[in-house]
């Protein structure tokens, strides 16, 4: 588990122990309060776009007629790794989409990202495309399944 923590400098001297006793990576992020769940948010929708690209290009390869595992094997060693890409997809060519964590959180994470940009005045071009892409697939039914099931509703797509 990751900890990102803003408050002022003394706060967080005085917590500091307790801090890295409950997390083994500790992030200070700043003394503003708000600016570690803000950070949460960035960081989930990082998250949330390397998955949606991960599950795109993996349908593409299957209509292109590409196996999976190794098309996934050659991404995870050169430039188009992300760990969360990986990981999630090596299940989900496998079939296994018990959820490790929820496509409705993802969902969720995104669209408070991408809402959070707006209220910002910064709208960027993927934001919304994945937000939509998470709703889309949680409509479709895979709210309870694992977020790498969006693989198995893009497989779906026509």
């Amino acid at each position: 588990m990751s900890l990102m923590v803003a408050c002022a400098d003394a706060v967080f001297a005085r917590q500091e122990t307790l801090l890295r006793t409950l997390s083994s990576r500790l992030f200070r992020i700043s003394e503003r309060p708000g600016d570690g769940a803000r950070t949460k948010l960035v960081t989930n929708l990082a998250a949330g776009i390397n998955l949606v690209g991960a599950a795109e290009v993996l349908a593409l390869a299957r209509h292109l007629g590409l196996d999976l595992h190794r098309t996934l094997d050659v991404i995870g060693a050169s430039s188009g790794q992300s760990w969360i890409g990986t990981e999630r997809m090596r299940r989900a060519i496998d079939g296994d989409t018990a959820p490790r964590a929820h496509m409705a959180l993802l969902a969720k994470d995104t669209r408070m990202a991408v809402q959070a940009g707006a209220q910002a005045g910064f709208t960027g071009p993927l934001g919304a495309a994945t937000r939509d892409a998470f709703a889309a697939a949680c409509a479709g039914g895979l709210a309870d399944q694992d977020d790498g099931a969006l693989l198995q509703w893009l497989l779906q797509q026509r």
